[in-house]
């Protein structure tokens, strides 16, 4: 979703960042999902994620670019899943901007989103 939203060329994997990145960049990762609302049976019914999008730029003004294009990318919306029907995606935390200490003087901001995922119920009596 977000390398639709935004620059694809500044959209890194966690671990896979160039050298010397064009900024402002991000870094988006979802978690695996959390089990949640156990049935009677032992089963779980919805999942929890998490989506984190780490924002890095020279300048906070590059900062607040890569989170206005991330919060349209996420925010509110749906992130498709198979099997699963999800709610939208809702703020978790916006954190403050700082100095990244590993990042050469750049800045940081990290962005969550999160959403739950319900199986979508099968009637076994469709053909």
């Amino acid at each position: 979703m977000l390398r639709a939203a935004y620059k694809p060329a500044q959209i890194h994997e966690q671990g896979k960042v160039p050298t010397s990145p064009i900024t402002p960049y991000a870094i988006p990762s979802v978690s695996s999902g959390a089990a949640g609302t156990y049935r009677n049976s032992g089963q779980h019914g919805s999942k929890s994620y998490r989506i984190a999008v780490q924002c890095i730029g020279k300048t906070k003004s590059e900062i607040a670019k890569v989170a206005d294009v991330t919060d349209a990318a996420f925010l509110d919306q749906q992130v498709a899943i198979d099997g699963f029907d999800t709610t939208p995606c809702q703020a978790e935390i916006t954190a403050n901007v700082t100095r990244d200490p590993d990042g050469g003087g750049l800045l940081y901001c990290l962005l969550t989103y999160t959403f739950t995922a319900f199986p979508i119920a099968i009637n076994e009596e469709t053909p």
